[in-house]
């Protein structure tokens, strides 16, 4: 783990402040690419006996009520605004961050530097979109490709779509069976595509996997990892993703037939 006094995103705080001031699609870019590759500093509440990735988050409150999980992006900016709140920081990136968020449903998103003036406020589909970008960019490095083969953060004015075709490839269905059967918290999971724009072609989208489970899924990224590139023979050049079925979800998992659903034990 990095060194907490070590961590330092200049680039980063560069990045936002001149978003402030500017709010092109080039300074959306800028911040994208400094978000996905951060490493930021999460206050967390010690509980003896657990490690410190299993320590709870503190988060903030809005004058609006609203919860955010409050990242920063070097210990300096902490300060001491809220006792105790810099007594224990944990280093994470943004796909932690997003997991914090599926986790904890009531947080509307994160805030970077939120003591500092002006901050970064990302509201939690920006930061699922972060959280995958980044996802896909681990992928490359993992796939020995350069940093330029992994896509490239779109633009906000997108429309991301997921799609739940009528059948799946040959051995899919199969294939992600068995690796979620030996997952005994996996009760139920759906497959989808994930359209980024209209006209994109349907043989080059993505995968995701929404899994209703009984545990947590951070912990277990290299197992998930693991069973999406067992689908690789039948879903070539393509990502397949897993995350936590939430609130944002219910309405494809509430219509669509799930692609696994857990078989009950007989006595």
């Amino acid at each position: 783990m990095e060194s907490v006094k070590n961590i330092r995103n200049d680039e980063l705080v560069k990045a936002y402040e001149a978003l402030h001031t500017d709010n092109s699609k080039e300074r959306q870019a800028a911040v994208t690419r400094q978000m996905v590759h951060a490493v930021f500093l999460l206050p967390v509440t010690p509980v003896k006996g657990k490690l410190p990735e299993d320590f709870p988050p503190k988060v903030l409150k809005n004058e609006q009520g609203q919860m955010f999980l409050p990242l920063f992006t070097d210990a300096g900016r902490v300060g001491k605004a809220i006792a105790g709140l810099g007594d224990v920081l944990l280093p994470i990136d943004i796909s932690d961050a997003y997991a914090y968020l599926v986790d904890k449903p009531e947080l509307r998103g994160l805030i970077v530097n939120p003591f500092s003036k002006p901050n970064l406020v990302c509201v939690r589909p920006m930061v699922e979109n972060l959280a995958k970008l980044w996802s896909r960019i681990k992928t490359a490095e993992l796939n020995n490709e350069t940093p330029e083969a992994a896509p490239r953060p779109q633009s906000t004015g997108q429309q991301v779509k997921l799609l739940v075709p009528k059948e799946y490839p040959d051995g899919v269905t199969f294939t992600l069976s068995a690796g979620l059967k030996a997952q005994e918290d996996i009760e139920k999971a759906w497959m989808c595509m994930v359209q980024k724009a209209p006209d994109d072609k349907p043989e080059e989208r993505d995968w995701m996997v929404i899994l209703q489970a009984g545990k947590p899924l951070k912990g277990r990224e290299e197992i998930f990892r693991a069973i999406g590139q067992s689908l690789s023979p039948f879903l070539p050049k393509r990502n397949v993703i897993f995350i936590e079925n939430n609130a944002g979800m219910n309405g494809l998992t509430e219509q669509a037939m799930p692609i696994y659903v857990r078989e009950s034990k007989t006595v």
